[in-house]
């Protein structure tokens, strides 16, 4: 059962009930990445069909377990919501391969508006991720050494980061037409014709940046610079597991 005082405590939030202004907002966003990370693995058992808060709580938080962006961006959304923000969701398409868009309605983002200014909200990305809220009046922010801008292009929003030593790069563009989480039903059918072209992706926040493992391929990044490798065996990849994705569940 969705419960916010554990979800802050989850997240390493102590101290008074929280504001809803953009200090929190910040602190929270944060140590939301760094405590739960995202994980595909179990996308293809995931209910886009009945979206249950609780049980996603139960599962992401009282079990530790990884999470898609509809589970994480969902929960983060709750909390929020409890805590006074105005917030609301927003459908977001990633760039392929080639350069083209992936559909209007696949990753789930979030717009929350704090003393008359939009910022947007992102805790359930499979790749390099804002760490902090980002405005959507375009000025670029740095963020753990990536600098991170959204720029309009027609009805969009597109979300461009550039790294210290790689240039500046999209990872998706939305609009800010506000959606329902049932708007994410396609994702079923849509994921069900893709099964044979499944690749796993994780991603967590650290300290001082933001790891990614793509396939057999981690990359980290670190104040801003990203180093890739391969993982090479059976070994390499149960120290990543221990090190990164360990599921912690709350006390």
């Amino acid at each position: 059962m969705f419960d916010k005082d554990t979800y802050l405590e989850y997240i390493g939030y102590s101290g008074p009930a929280p504001a809803a202004d953009l200090a929190t907002l910040q602190d929270i966003h944060r140590r939301h990445q760094i405590r739960f990370h995202y994980d595909n693995g179990f996308i293809h058992s995931t209910d886009f069909v009945e979206f249950d808060a609780d049980a996603v709580f139960d599962t992401i938080v009282l079990k530790g377990r990884g999470g898609i962006c509809t589970d994480l961006n969902l929960l983060f959304h709750r909390l929020l919501g409890e805590l006074g923000y105005e917030v609301k969701l927003l459908s977001a398409s990633m760039q392929l391969l080639g350069g083209a868009w992936g559909p209007d309605v696949e990753h789930m983002v979030m717009v929350v508006t704090v003393d008359g200014e939009d910022w947007l909200v992102d805790v359930g990305n499979g790749g390099i991720s804002i760490v902090d809220p980002l405005p959507l009046s375009g000025e670029t922010r740095t963020q753990q050494g990536i600098d991170f801008r959204l720029v309009r292009q027609g009805e969009f929003h597109l979300l461009e980061f550039k790294t210290r030593n790689k240039p500046w790069r999209n990872a998706y563009r939305f609009t800010t037409r506000p959606r329902d989480p049932g708007d994410w039903r396609v994702l079923a059918e849509l994921i069900g014709a893709q099964e044979d072209r499944f690749v796993r992706r994780r991603r967590r926040g650290t300290e001082n940046g933001q790891v990614v493992q793509i396939a057999n391929i981690f990359l980290s990044v670190e104040d801003g610079v990203e180093r890739p490798r391969p993982i090479r065996n059976d070994e390499e990849l149960r120290t990543i597991d221990t090190t990164y994705f360990q599921p912690v569940a709350a006390h």
